[in-house]
């Protein structure tokens, strides 16, 4: 949108937009954004609350206003709680508490994310069945691959693509999308986990192996020589909640 906002003014077109990635607006400097810090999906916050939702809309309107650009601006409110799912919430839980490891289980980000994997596959595959279908896919690789090239940058490994045909840093950003859904699609077919996204990604970044990984990708393929895969890493792979668990 950021890159279209462009064209469209061009052609005499006045545009605003809601940017939910500050460092995409920064770097295509449409003629105004308003960027908000809510998780990705939510440009204006959790659904079910319009007043919230008004405000944000109404922000961002008032950027037609300025008399020149371009223009960002930071929304200067946390994103409520989802009201909409607050009631299923009462007494929600994590959805998945992990045994602990096998004895033998190697205690590198790639043989606890692999473990995981493994506890985590029958509730997938419950996934499945109940939808018919699983977001998992767009990297072409199996989940247990996904998860090891991940691993494997995490305990120090080289980014080196293991897609055929697909850079390392595009690959990157496939790969975390498949783990990161793999994840969620498995946990909300536990038996009562209910919990909103934002519950469930609590849970993904501060109780797994794998968002733990995610975490160390960031700082270290943050400061790989190749600039598209310090860009995915840095930018693109984590939302803006977990990001700050990084610092």
């Amino acid at each position: 949108m950021c890159a279209l906002a462009h064209y469209f003014e061009v052609e005499g077109i006045p545009t605003t937009l809601v940017a939910l990635i500050r460092e995409h607006a920064e770097a295509i400097r449409p003629p105004r954004a308003l960027w908000t810090p809510f998780e990705l999906g939510r440009p204006v916050g959790a659904p079910e609350d319009p007043a919230f939702q008004r405000r944000v809309v109404n922000a961002a309107l008032a950027l037609l206003e300025r008399d020149a650009g371009p223009v960002l601006e930071d929304f200067d409110e946390e994103a409520p709680a989802d009201a909409g799912a607050a009631a299923d919430d009462e007494g929600w839980a994590c959805p998945v508490s992990f045994a602990q490891p096998a004895a033998n289980t190697p205690m590198t980000f790639a043989g606890r994310i692999a473990a995981e994997i493994g506890q985590l596959r029958p509730w997938h595959e419950t996934w499945k069945s109940r939808r018919g279908a699983s977001g998992v896919g767009a990297s072409g690789l199996e989940v247990d691959a996904a998860a090891g090239f991940i691993g494997a940058i995490a305990d120090g490994g080289e980014v080196v693509s293991p897609i055929e045909g697909v850079t390392a840093g595009d690959a990157l950003k496939l790969v975390v999308g498949d783990l990161m859904t793999f994840y969620q699609e498995a946990a909300n077919a536990q038996p009562g986990a209910a919990g909103g996204s934002q519950e469930i990604s609590d849970w993904f970044w501060g109780e797994t192996a794998a968002g733990e990984a995610l975490l160390e990708v960031r700082r270290v393929a943050g400061e790989n020589g190749d600039k598209r895969v310090a860009f995915v890493a840095q930018r693109l792979i984590l939302p803006h909640v977990a990001a700050r668990l990084a610092k």
